[in-house]
């Protein structure tokens, strides 16, 4: 299990330096609106990522004056990591002083969870943000997932290019269908397996909210091809339209989780509060899922905002059954803490700090 015992930034956004050791479970970031808060958990999650999540550019990151972020983590496994991010587009990602290869490594070391405002566009949002919920959870509980992606996207991403072509010879096609069939139907595999257990852990978190409400609310996962069909079937069934297209327009790629009451789309049927907590229900359900092998860091964005104190308290609660250590930003220091301080120890016990103009500071709960 890890999480991070020391995190140190500088040129991040309007945070110059900082240098914070943190507690193994609960950590609180209080301030006003644009002190720096929400800064701090997005150094995490480049630490973790090798990205921000508020921006694809890095440069947008980089403190105005500077040429180059760092963020630096230590995790209590030993682990080290850092990322450093120029302005003209380079940078450096390091595991233990050593250059990485790819940033999935990071994501290895270092799982994580956010819920921020953007996260609960799992309902509302397009299919991509789905399959990434899922592929989350599936690249950390079977390791050869991450393999078998890969080469899919390599198969595809050749496909596709014959296709652009036009009218193609067949035996040009073969080798990449057959590659494509072979590690699009092992990736499929893996997805069902993991989404079995999520499936599972979703409804039972499903079961602490209100039954009349939740009870009818679906998780169905869609593989991207014909239901009872296989793959090269639905390849060669396909292929006159994605000749037309110029594309493949059936396979994993297209893979979705669908949440529905009734057989309407949820998101239609429950109001704004409600989808928030089937979405912390889904984020908790997927730690869940992989907590036998790790247990993630969760990164919460001003929660008090998202979730009524009743909520809020549920959300604490199923964090830390599956969480490794937590984060959360927040205006008020007693509102932020309120939810953790009922929980058993070590949960019950966070540590606070106060975050002014990009300034971070240790703090003592409830004082001036």
């Amino acid at each position: 299990m890890s999480c991070v015992n020391r995190l140190v930034l500088s040129n991040f956004r309007n945070i110059d330096a900082a240098d914070l050791p943190l507690a193994p479970a609960v950590n609180l970031f209080c301030g006003a609106n644009g002190s720096g808060k929400t800064s701090l958990l997005e150094a995490v999650h480049m630490l973790a990522s090798g990205r921000s999540f508020r921006s694809r550019q890095s440069q947008t990151v980089i403190r105005y004056d500077a040429e180059s972020l760092a963020v630096f983590g230590r995790l209590t496994s030993g682990v080290s990591l850092g990322v450093e991010k120029r302005r003209d587009g380079h940078g450096r990602i390091r595991i233990n002083q050593a250059p990485a290869e790819s940033s999935s490594q990071l994501a290895a070391c270092l799982p994580l969870q956010v819920i921020n405002s953007e996260s609960f566009a799992a309902l509302d949002g397009g299919p991509g943000v789905r399959r990434q919920l899922l592929d989350w959870t599936v690249f950390h509980v079977e390791h050869s997932f991450a393999q078998h992606w890969k080469v899919y996207q390599s198969a595809l991403k050749q496909r596709n290019a014959l296709l652009r072509r036009g009218k193609i010879d067949s035996n040009l096609l073969a080798p990449w269908e057959h590659q494509l069939v072979q590690s699009g139907e092992a990736v499929d595999t893996l997805r069902r397996k993991v989404f079995a257990q999520l499936r599972i852990l979703f409804r039972e978190r499903l079961g602490d909210l209100p039954a009349a409400v939740f009870e009818p609310l679906e998780l169905q996962y869609r593989s991207g091809w014909k239901k009872d069909t296989s793959l090269a079937a639905s390849l060669r069934e396909s292929l006159d339209g994605d000749l037309t297209q110029g594309f493949t327009r059936i396979g994993p790629h297209r893979a979705d989780l669908r949440f529905t009451i009734h057989g309407q789309p949820a998101h239609a049927v429950l109001s704004r509060g409600q989808q928030k907590m089937a979405v912390c229900a889904l984020r908790t359900a997927m730690a869940a899922t992989i907590s036998g092998r790790e247990k993630p860091v969760f990164l919460v964005d001003d929660l008090p905002s998202e979730l009524d104190d009743e909520n809020q308290l549920r959300f604490a609660r199923w964090v830390s059954d599956c969480a490794s250590q937590v984060l959360v930003t927040g205006i008020e220091d007693q509102v932020t803490a309120r939810p953790w301080l009922s929980l058993p120890q070590p949960w019950c016990e966070p540590k606070m700090f106060h975050v002014e103009h990009g300034q971070v500071t240790p703090a003592t709960l409830g004082a001036d």
